[in-house]
């Protein structure tokens, strides 16, 4: 089962990059005020600050392009991605959380399937050996889901185990506002 909810996340993600539109990247870099940015993801990797691109900037990836923040709802499960391209980092943080049904509240996760994950790189194998050699603990808190208007806002942390002696990842204060979200 667990294996089966990882090929999820991986199917998620490849689904993300193949239906993307196509446009160019932009450049711009957002301020360091994130605390009420809406529509992009913070946090802190290590200690060190880290915030996604806006969720209207679109990643190349592939031969492909798509957009830097996406956000699903599939029955109970939540999916998010949030990309960082920018300043020579290309970085990535994922979310698949199994909620319940008011949608509000707090969720804590252990193991590989339902979690959240940061991603050092963007390149595809190095995408699938930290899904496959990793496990978190996590807790994200959704503080509004907005139904109405397909909005989603909360705060997550994570600790990332290697099963190989790879590095310990730590993502603290982590943040999301209005990200808007695609129901299926």
């Amino acid at each position: 089962m667990k294996k089966i909810l990882s090929y999820s996340s991986i199917l998620f993600v490849a689904l993300t990059l193949t239906l993307g539109a196509c446009k160019k990247k932009d450049d711009s870099t957002p301020s360091n005020n994130s605390t009420t940015k809406t529509g992009v993801v913070t946090c802190k990797v290590g200690g060190n600050a880290w915030e996604s691109n806006a969720a209207n900037v679109l990643v190349p990836f592939a031969d492909t392009t798509f957009p830097s923040v996406s956000a699903e709802i599939e029955g109970d499960t939540f999916s998010m991605l949030a990309f960082r391209t920018k300043s020579g980092d290309s970085s990535l943080i994922m979310m698949n959380l199994l909620m319940n049904t008011n949608r509000l509240g707090t969720y804590t996760m252990t193991g590989s399937d339902y979690n959240v994950f940061y991603f050092p790189s963007i390149d595809p194998l190095a995408l699938f050996a930290i899904l496959f050699d990793y496990t978190a603990t996590s807790t994200v808190t959704i503080t509004k889901w907005d139904a109405t208007n397909k909005k989603v806002s909360g705060t997550f942390s994570t600790t990332m185990t290697s099963s190989t002696s790879g590095p310990t990842y730590t993502v603290s204060e982590g943040s999301f506002i209005d990200i808007p979200y695609t129901q299926f």
